[in-house]
């Protein structure tokens, strides 16, 4: 199989799985005989398709469309099939999306608060013959062109982590996918308030609990930004060359961008705040990835720690003059729960979240084990950075949670122990593989002219 259809592979199969929670979301499971829930099937089918609601349709016809486009891609990518054979297998493709849909709508009447309907079935498979028509038309000219704009990133993979990783915090940014395609929703959200224009006027009248709540989501979003400058400090080509103003410019483009995303999503508020300090920490990365480029000595690693430190203070601790309990709270040994909210999605942001907050402390070790060659000679190995990461990430996670034992607002569990020790290790690899990536072209030792014996010597 080529690299190009198990990349269709991945995106069918993360699709299926996105229409599948999303279409059973927040999980609230009824029980329904066999026979019964075969009746309600009939019955919904039964019923014909009617629009109820036009933005739910369309929500239901572009699911469909990178289903349909997906597996065609996965059955047909670098096959230089003519189109009619390419058309004749989305044929093919075409009922196992509507088989999936059926399916999916069949899972919603085991639910409590969701409506297994035969209109969500058509609309889902009219966009997956949408998806499977533009495969046809242009289908391998666009993986071509995407795959050309892959192979042109940095040489040493900073580019394509760069792009990764911006996917990853906009999927974290759009959590829990209650999306609204609804213009009079939008409307309503922008006139009601639901959108903060004005920098820093959330904390106008908040008490002091509540001010030191929303610093918490303040500093788990630099933490979200800051490895995007570390990342595009290492990039190459133009942006190399580009100035401290054309750098802070596009990261405030880029949280405007991030933010706006938030319009559709009914559970989020865009806020200026969140973009101006996206962009903040954005860059203060890119002044740490370029003033650091040959490693951290152990003052700087210490420094960084301190502000590492800090910035988790608001996120792992209680505001100053909470109540202490008198008497602990039971530490959870059970990985996976308790979990600190009753949604999956919201617990899913957190330990994404989390992973990216530890991954940032083995950077750190990373840089100061592996520096590059032009200062220290080969450094240390990966593996070695990586267990000192581990040890590290779950003592410094386990004392946090130990300390969350005192008090109510946290949940002392053996599972952010583990999500530490993950995510440290984790930034460990990410580092080591981009400098394995920068090192790995060979150097050739000049060779010495051969000059030819002269005559009669």
């Amino acid at each position: 199989m080529s690299a190009a259809r198990r990349a269709f592979a991945r995106a069918a199969l993360g699709v299926a799985a996105f229409i599948l929670y999303g279409s059973l979301v927040p999980f609230h499971f009824r029980a329904l005989t066999r026979d019964g829930a075969g009746r309600a099937f009939r019955a919904a089918l039964a019923a014909g398709v009617t629009i109820e609601s036009r933005s739910d349709a369309i929500v239901n016809v572009l699911l469909g469309v990178p289903l349909g486009f997906a597996l065609l891609g996965l059955v047909s990518a670098d096959r230089q099939w003519p189109r009619p054979k390419v058309a004749l297998f989305g044929l093919l493709v075409l009922p196992a999306c509507v088989l999936f849909s059926a399916a999916v709508e069949f899972a919603q009447l085991f639910t409590e608060s969701r409506v297994c309907s035969a209109s969500d079935v058509a609309a889902q498979a009219l966009g997956a013959a949408a998806g499977v028509a533009v495969w046809v038309l242009c289908g391998q000219a666009l993986t071509d062109r995407a795959r050309a704009v892959w192979d042109r990133a940095d040489v040493n993979a900073a580019g394509r982590v760069l792009i990764a990783y911006l996917a990853l915090v906009a999927f974290t940014q759009t959590l829990p996918f209650d999306v609204s395609a609804s213009p009079a929703d939008l409307y309503r959200k922008v006139r009601d308030g639901g959108v903060v224009f004005r920098p820093f006027s959330e904390f106008d009248g908040m008490s002091d609990a509540d001010r030191w709540r929303h610093t918490a989501k303040l500093a788990k979003l630099a933490g979200l930004y800051f490895p995007i400058g570390l990342l595009a400090a290492r990039l190459k080509g133009r942006i190399e060359a580009w100035s401290v103003v054309r750098v802070a410019l596009a990261a405030v483009a880029l949280g405007v961008c991030l933010e706006a995303l938030q319009l559709v999503v009914k559970s989020r508020t865009p806020s200026v705040t969140d973009a101006l300090v996206g962009a903040f920490a954005a860059c203060a990365g890119w002044y740490a990835g370029r003033v650091h480029h040959e490693g951290l000595a152990v003052p700087f690693a210490v420094s960084w720690g301190i502000v590492w430190l800090a910035g988790m203070t608001p996120i792992t601790q209680p505001p100053a003059g909470a109540p202490r309990l008198e008497v602990p709270r039971a530490f959870d040994w059970v990985p996976g729960l308790p979990l600190e909210t009753g949604e999956p999605l919201n617990a899913l942001e957190e330990v994404l979240t989390k992973l990216v907050l530890f991954g940032l402390l083995g950077v750190m070790v990373a840089a100061w084990r592996l520096p590059p060659r032009t200062r220290r000679g080969p450094g240390g190995s990966v593996r070695t950075a990586a267990a000192i990461a581990v040890a590290l990430g779950l003592l410094t996670a386990g004392l946090i949670e130990n300390g969350q034992r005192w008090y109510e607002t946290h949940t002392p569990c053996i599972t952010d122990v583990l999500l530490g020790g993950c995510g440290a290790g984790i930034g460990v690899v990410v580092a080591g593989l981009l400098r394995e990536r920068r090192g790995a072209r060979p150097r050739v030792a000049p060779q010495r002219p051969t000059v030819a014996p002269a005559p009669g010597a």
